[in-house]
């Protein structure tokens, strides 16, 4: 996601006064992994020429600082992700070809969350745990109802968002579990917005069913309820 010029900077470092505002030598990327494992994601975003340079690197086994004269050895592993299609990037000409590869020894390929949802209660334990760390709260259990709500949905977003699901979850519930009622959808038609009627007086919506609340507002909620516990500390 950076400029070519930064990019270049942050894998290959740079020499004092290399450009504008380069008062110190920095060590990049590759010199910093050493022997071990760099792992670039995104790799579909390079531009062309940052790319012909990573080949060479990766090829001669060497690099140099932006600016610099000497070489430097490059003996890492290389790990790199990209939700592109490189395939299709090389023949449209957006990704070289031996580049794409070079990279291409091993290749793991990660289906959508909707075509694995059997991993559903694994990750829904893995992002909660944290989260309830996170908010000061115990670690909820997820009913079977709640559950059953969350692998029916498609999930476009993938696991973001069911990250932003579960936090969601987390600061609407009350206790230590979240039921499907707790569960808030943006799309799809899992979503509970589109099976709940609107109330008959947007002044007055019925207890529980507050669908106009914005994520911020319920965190803030939230934290102004926590100070009120914590008498205001």
């Amino acid at each position: 996601g950076l400029s070519k010029e930064l990019l270049e900077s942050e894998l290959f470092g740079h020499e004092r006064g290399a450009f504008t505002n380069a008062t110190n030598t920095k060590p990049g990327l590759f010199e910093i992994a050493g022997e071990g494992t760099l792992f670039l994601d995104e790799i579909g975003e390079m531009e062309l020429t940052v790319q012909a340079r990573l080949l060479k690197s990766l090829e001669e086994k060497r690099f140099r600082r932006v600016g610099g004269t000497r070489d430097i050895r490059a003996d890492f592993r290389l790990i790199a992700a990209t939700n592109r299609d490189l395939q299709a990037e090389v023949a449209a000409g957006r990704f070289r070809g031996d580049l794409y590869y070079r990279l291409n020894v091993v290749r793991l390929h990660m289906p959508a969350l909707r075509e694995r949802l059997e991993d559903l209660p694994i990750l829904v334990h893995e992002i909660l745990r944290p989260l309830a760390k996170e908010m000061g709260r115990p670690l909820p259990k997820v009913s079977p109802r709640a559950m059953k709500k969350l692998t029916s949905y498609p999930w476009p977003g993938n696991v973001r968002e069911l990250r932003n699901v579960l936090e969601r979850a987390v600061l609407l519930s009350s206790g230590d579990r979240i039921g499907r009622a707790d569960l808030r959808f943006e799309t799809g038609s899992a979503s509970p917005c589109a099976s709940v009627s609107p109330p008959a007086s947007p002044a007055e919506p019925p207890p529980g069913h507050d669908l106009s609340l914005t994520l911020d507002e319920v965190e803030r909620r939230h934290i102004e309820a926590v100070l009120r516990d914590e008498r205001g500390h």
